[in-house]
């Protein structure tokens, strides 16, 4: 009778001589997870541009923010695959010490990597009251990262606030900014991936925000005084305002 005590053997299969391949394989290899990490997660929304949604909140106790959202395993592999992940991707330069420092300034990484061409900075701020949404924004206003940003998420139950307190002026001075997604949380808690599910065209309430929203930052744009009014035209750059369901492992959260 075999020991009880015995380990069981590992079912995990280990590829041992992966250290030994050539490095410009290695680095395909590497290429090809990070590929698959994007593609495979908005697989099943059928998604013609690959995204990948980067739920963040800001930690009080850290005083910084934090991501919900796993980052690329490329990253604890090796150096080598670190050092591949980091060339295409980068730290998210947003928070206290990102607002206090110089643009030129090398500033401590926030431990939140992100690719911005392929990724929705999708923030959770539903516990934000009084001040707090005003050190968010003056977060976003003076991030570094600000610029780079294409598409940015928040959660539909403090949009009005938000709104009210300069949030439109903020979108309106980001130069790659191409969509702005109002999501429609219930507070649900399901395990899974993340997603977002474009609302049906019978919630006439919630499309009828989003167009709204559009208008206006539509407008807030087009006032001319952010400097970059040239750039983004030639850059075809409208933005769109859209509102989704989020979703959990293909549930409705």
């Amino acid at each position: 009778m075999e020991n009880e005590s015995t380990p069981p053997p590992s079912i995990i299969p280990i590829f041992t001589l992966f250290p030994l391949l050539p490095p410009e394989l290695r680095l395909r290899i590497f290429n090809e997870i990070l590929l698959a990490l994007v593609n495979n997660e908005h697989a099943a929304l059928n998604k013609s541009t690959p995204t990948t949604i980067l739920k963040i909140r800001f930690s009080h106790s850290h005083q910084r923010y934090v991501a919900s959202t796993s980052p690329p395993v490329t990253l604890s592999i090796s150096s080598e695959s670190r050092a591949f992940t980091l060339s295409r991707y980068t730290y998210l330069q947003l928070g206290p010490a990102a607002s206090h420092a110089p643009f030129s300034t090398a500033l401590p990484p926030s431990e939140i990597p992100i690719h911005y061409p392929t990724t929705t900075l999708y923030i959770s701020l539903r516990p934000l009251i009084g001040s707090s949404v005003h050190s968010f924004l003056y977060h976003l206003s003076t991030s570094p990262s600000r610029h780079l940003i294409r598409s940015i998420a928040v959660d539909l139950r403090i949009w009005n606030r938000l709104c009210e307190d300069g949030f439109m002026g903020v979108l309106a001075g980001m130069k790659a900014l191409r969509e702005v997604i109002m999501v429609v949380e219930y507070n649900r808690e399901f395990k899974g991936q993340l997603g977002f599910l474009d609302v049906p065209n019978w919630r006439h309430d919630l499309c009828w925000l989003a167009r709204g929203a559009g208008r206006s930052l539509k407008e807030e744009r087009g006032r001319g005084s952010w400097g970059f009014k040239g750039e983004v035209e030639e850059a075809g750059g409208e933005v769109k305002v859209r509102c989704v369901l989020l979703t959990k492992g293909g549930e409705q959260a």
